[in-house]
């Protein structure tokens, strides 16, 4: 009898009902696809920093990334190697020398990090062959090549075919200038990557370092990335002393960013769910206060102060209801829909590569967001109505029968 009631009760005032139903339709759309934008965002730097960086997995001397000189190289190199050419999930492996070092031009300088690669390799790992905009990739034939980033390149007033000279320290603490001639300038999604990293071929830095065939860092780029952790922990049992990381720890800001996704979904959706508590206070006490005569009647007749309250609070929870069942479809298809071809944020990428992020963000979302969503609006739906509910049972019947 109350749903019964309840159901009437919604279709007498169409237009307000209407306006509930959509402000939770309007609020779940909103929530959800900010949250399926956020995760886009995400997965973009994820996506652009494995790719273009950092790679899967890394190894490198225990105290090398910590202290950054040029004697603290990888152990045991062949046997690394050999246990990744047995993996079937490794996609690409990078040999790199890691070099800090000073390059100067006839206008000023800056400081860089030379990685020393084999051209293949890093092409097959970081796809750097690909951002080339200016020039030509490293070639093997020639020597005294560099590829230098954009901004750095306008930082040091240089371009393609320009001399950039690289001064830094060899395995003996002794310094070095070498010249090298820019061959190629790429673009990153990660404004840093292209103000801070040059590239040479690893064969060259190796003899002007006098390394004498040791690496820095091998990058090693897997098939699926679910395979990180188990690939990661077969390298660490090797036991060769070297310390193996995946690319959530060797970017924890990214990683932070994926284990607040939870916390970020609940004050998101938190603020829009208070935004939407206000709005259905508002209206259902109007409700109430409009049937101030029909409530004293129902109760005049029998209809006790709990199944009022009930009566009120199903009407506020079959609008809700409706709300979601209008609302998570349309939030599915929005996210589903922009999720296919992304959204193009060209016209922000200088601020986007401050950050690492791409220029096109596909939003998306797991199923189980949109229940725990849809679960919330109805929690807090309930809330809201607990206030109109109890100021009906404060009605008197026989005045509010007499009222106008």
């Amino acid at each position: 009898m109350i749903l019964s009631i309840a159901w009437r009760n919604l279709w007498r005032n169409p237009l307000r009902s209407l306006v509930i139903i959509g402000s939770v339709m309007t609020g779940l759309l909103a929530g959800i696809f900010i949250l399926a934008f956020f995760r886009g965002l995400i997965n973009e730097q994820i996506n652009t920093g494995i790719s273009q960086q950092l790679s899967h997995i890394q190894v490198h001397n225990p105290v090398f990334r910590e202290l950054d000189e040029e004697q603290y190289t990888i152990n045991n190199v062949s046997g690394v190697l050999s246990a990744l050419e047995k993996d079937d999930q490794v996609a690409g492996i990078s040999q790199r020398l890691v070099i800090t070092a000073m390059a100067s031009s006839a206008y000023t300088a800056s400081g860089v990090s030379i990685y020393g690669v084999e051209p293949l390799s890093e092409a097959a790992v970081t796809g750097l062959n690909k951002r080339i905009k200016e020039g030509h990739y490293l070639e093997n034939s020639a020597s005294g090549q560099i590829l230098m980033g954009r901004k750095l390149a306008k930082k040091l007033h240089l371009g393609q075919g320009s001399k950039v000279i690289l001064t830094f320290q060899d395995k003996n603490n002794e310094l070095i200038a070498a010249a090298f001639r820019i061959t190629g300038i790429f673009e990153a999604a990660n404004s840093n990557l292209e103000e801070n990293n040059v590239f040479v071929k690893k064969n060259e830095l190796d003899s002007l370092t006098l390394l004498g065939g040791r690496i820095h860092e091998l990058a090693i780029l897997l098939k699926d990335n679910k395979a990180v952790e188990t690939t990661a922990f077969k390298l660490r049992n090797l036991n060769t002393g070297n310390k193996v990381e995946t690319w959530k720890q060797l970017s924890p800001e990214i990683r932070m960013m994926i284990d607040s996704f939870s916390q970020y979904m609940v004050i998101i959706i938190g603020i829009i769910l208070i935004a939407l508590v206000f709005g259905i206070v508002n209206t259902m006490l109007m409700a109430v206060l409009e049937r101030y005569r029909e409530l004293g009647v129902l109760m005049a007749i029998g209809l006790n102060k709990r199944k009022i309250f009930s009566m009120i609070m199903t009407e506020t929870l079959l609008m809700t209801i409706l709300g979601c069942l209008a609302g998570l479809p349309l939030s599915w298809l929005t996210v589903y829909l922009t999720g296919r071809n992304g959204i193009n944020l060209s016209r922000f990428s200088e601020g986007l590569a401050m950050y690492g992020y791409g220029t096109r963000v596909y939003p998306q979302l797991e199923l189980s967001y949109y229940w725990q969503v849809g679960g919330m609006a109805i929690v807090a739906a309930l809330l809201a109505s607990v206030y109109p509910s109890l100021k009906a049972l404060q009605l008197k019947p026989a005045t509010a029968i007499r009222k106008i």
